[in-house]
């Protein structure tokens, strides 16, 4: 069976590595909840090239945010290599939604929060035209841009982001 790349649907991306066994965080532009677990694979683009792996375990960490351990997977040397890929299924796994809560614009005016920083800033607008999502940020009246890839969590309920900013982002 061939993949083909227009028969796949984004779901998010792989955040990092969730422990030292493998399992992987997925923030998703979806309800955890509507990820198909039950379904054997999960795509991931891999040079070019759409490779399906097949799901060993699935459990929801937030809403937006699921923990995936991919078989073959087994550990956190091999799941960095999953850090910042798109992750997507054949569409026709997906549950259909409303349009306005697919995508990122749903999370424009969410807290963006940092664990070493503190409090950001509220999410202004999303750059989605390419691959590379960019987050728009009002930091102190000031704009900055921070990668969707750096996201670890999105709570809907309380309209917050956590993100994992690596070392020397504010020196840029």
């Amino acid at each position: 069976m061939m993949i083909k790349k227009e028969e796949l649907v984004k779901i998010g991306h792989f955040a990092k590595p969730h422990g030292i066994k493998g399992e992987i965080s997925l923030v998703t532009d979806y309800d955890p909840a509507d990820i198909p677990c039950d379904d054997p694979y999960i795509v991931c683009d891999m040079d070019g090239i759409p490779v399906p792996f097949f799901i060993d375990s699935c459990r929801q960490k937030s809403n937006t945010t699921a923990l995936i351990g991919l078989d073959g997977i087994d550990s956190e040397e091999k799941a960095k290599l999953f850090t910042g890929k798109p992750a997507c299924i054949p569409a026709d796994m997906l549950p259909s939604h409303d349009e306005d809560m697919t995508g990122w614009k749903h999370i424009t005016g969410y807290t963006v929060s940092d664990e070493k920083f503190g409090t950001i800033g509220p999410v202004t607008d999303i750059d989605d035209k390419t691959m590379n999502i960019l987050l728009t940020v009002d930091c102190r009246e000031k704009e900055i841009l921070i990668p969707a890839a750096l996201v670890t969590a999105v709570d809907s309920e309380r309209k917050t982001i956590e993100v994992a900013l690596p070392e020397g982002f504010w020196e840029i």
